[in-house]
């Protein structure tokens, strides 16, 4: 019986000796396109600015089939990003949807052409220009989602501080090739 379980053992052992997981910064430095989503407790727009009030201090992106890239970068690291690369936001301003929440009646929205990022304590700021709707002077939680762009490198590209507990971004595939469809 405890035969069976040295080896059982070994056997798991090697098996997780084997399996290595990929890096973030590996995966991030596939080029694929990436969308981007931010999240704020409050938003307000005035003479095209856009701010983004207690924004939360990390942008989500993510991408679509077939590489499934999910991940975090800080949102430092993400505007540093907006104008790197041959097909940069900067180059090519990106649109987004913005969604406000609301109590009292339905979520509004609005796509708009962002331009001009800026941090200001925990606000972040765009200038936008209106596509299509209209955005709220003021309004509660809100979501913006922003088109990908393929650049030169994703935001997690060269960013590795080898702690990870302080990765100032972070990346990982979504499904290994087992999982999903």
């Amino acid at each position: 019986m405890i035969r069976a379980s040295v080896k059982i053992s070994a056997i798991l052992l090697a098996a997780a000796l084997l399996y290595s997981p990929p890096s973030p910064v590996a995966i991030a430095q596939t080029k694929v396109p990436l969308l981007f989503v931010q999240t704020a407790k409050n938003v307000a727009f005035k003479d095209g600015v856009l701010t983004l009030q207690e924004v939360a201090p990390a942008t989500v992106f993510f991408s679509e089939r077939p590489k499934r890239l999910v991940g975090h970068v800080r949102n430092d690291l993400f505007l540093k990003h907006w104008a790197e690369g041959k097909n940069s936001f900067k180059s090519d301003p990106p649109n987004a949807v913005l969604s406000v929440f609301n109590e009292t009646a339905r979520p509004s929205g609005a796509v708009v052409v962002l331009s001009n990022p800026r941090l200001d304590g925990k606000n972040l700021l765009y200038d936008a220009r209106v596509l299509k709707g209209s955005l709220p002077t003021t309004g509660a939680e809100s979501t913006l989602f922003i088109d990908g762009n393929v650049s030169d490198g994703a935001p997690c590209e060269n960013y590795d501080t080898g702690d990870p507990s302080n990765y100032p971004c972070w990346a990982q595939n979504a499904f290994d090739d087992h999982d999903g469809r």
